[in-house]
């Protein structure tokens, strides 16, 4: 009888051990998803998994913070998207921001029928697409949804690389359901 009472204790001790773990990878990962925040994705499809550094110059926008270009607050009355270049070419290839901006006077919930929120493709000078991310990519089949309250940003970092060298146009969007917009951004540039 006492043999049975110490391996309950040791079922015990493993269930809460387990819970612990699990309760603190949990939170990681909801906070980035609260603050508006992705890690950064790989143009090839390959991962990168030491790429988690902040920009060189200092300017990252987060959730709940103002507005970029020196405009404070709401200004435009609707969600504003935009794509720019955070890191010019290096050694670990191009490193672009795709930002979507709350400007209403409303919080606005996007939901998506997976764990994708977003897409991109890379196209060469002709048009042809020569990488597109949901393609090497696969997504739980999960309801999530992202919410931007008045000037929170929405963020996504984008490293691109191991391209041909040639001009190439990179085209971002979100894919919420339910939305008649999707917040196309697109952005040209050269791959030396």
């Amino acid at each position: 009888m006492r043999k049975c009472w110490i391996n309950k204790w040791h079922v015990i001790l493993i269930i809460l051990c387990i819970s612990i773990v699990a309760t603190g990878c949990g939170n990681s990962d909801s906070q980035n998803q609260s603050e508006g925040r992705e890690q950064p994705v790989i143009g090839d499809g390959k991962e990168d998994n030491k790429k988690k550094q902040s920009p060189k110059d200092g300017n990252e926008e987060r959730s709940g913070q103002n507005g970029q270009n020196g405009q404070n607050g709401i200004v435009a009355g609707n969600i504003e998207g935009t794509i720019k270049v955070q890191e010019q070419q290096n050694a670990k290839g191009i490193l672009f921001r795709y930002e979507l901006k709350n400007q209403t006077e409303k919080e606005k919930v996007f939901q998506f029928s997976s764990s994708q929120k977003f897409d991109y493709v890379i196209k060469d000078k002709n048009g042809k697409v020569v990488y597109q991310y949901s393609k090497n990519h696969m997504f739980m089949q999960v309801l999530t949804s992202l919410k931007l309250k008045q000037a929170d940003v929405f963020t996504q970092d984008i490293l691109v690389n191991n391209l041909e060298p040639g001009s190439y146009t990179l085209e971002v969007w979100l894919t919420p359901t339910g939305e008649t917009e999707d917040y196309r951004q697109k952005i040209t540039f050269n791959w030396n």
